[in-house]
């Protein structure tokens, strides 16, 4: 994500250093001891923190991609079943999303598992978006995300371009 916010403010991305902290604990504490300048984490999962005094919100940079994504490795993971954790995933997430759940069941699971003040929940279950099936990927996030990281210089497109066909297993997935 930085590679993205630099990309946003135009800033270079040749020269960009990174400290790895491992988990927010160590982000937090070396924020504090001044080893590291600054971090980027999930604004509900920091909230408590800065609630807390801990660290300091100084600004917010949007994913330009969906939060969670599933991968598998083609050789490893059966089309079959593949299919079937997705088709068992979409009924869970439609009935995570519907509005009866995001307004009862959803908010009473999450404050008793993670702690999290109502309050935050109900604004942050206000964001979040689900997509209607697991087994649909919009072709833009593909060519989106492989944008973002080829200019960050993560990966390197070649000759003739990427083809967003083969990041996909099509007996899975269908591209939309």
């Amino acid at each position: 994500m930085a590679y993205v916010m630099a990309l946003q403010q135009g800033w270079p991305t040749d020269n960009l250093k990174f400290k790895v902290n491992n988990d927010i604990r160590g982000l937090l504490d070396s924020v504090n001891d001044g080893s590291t300048s600054a971090f980027m984490w999930e604004w509900f999962t920091t909230k408590p923190f800065v609630d807390a005094g801990e660290a300091r919100f100084i600004g917010s940079v949007p994913t330009p991609w969906p939060s969670w994504l599933i991968a598998a490795h083609p050789e490893r993971a059966k089309s079959s079943d593949a299919k079937a954790f997705l088709d068992g995933l979409t009924t869970f997430v439609n009935g995570f999303d519907s509005e009866e759940s995001r307004s009862t069941k959803n908010v009473a699971f999450i404050e008793e598992k993670f702690g999290y003040p109502r309050e935050d929940i109900e604004a942050w279950l206000k964001t979040v978006k689900y997509p209607q099936s697991c087994s649909e990927i919009p072709t833009t996030v593909i060519s989106d995300t492989l944008s973002v990281l080829e200019k960050a210089g993560v990966v390197k497109q070649p000759e003739g371009g990427f083809n967003v066909d083969d990041f996909v297993n099509k007996e899975v997935v269908s591209l939309t």
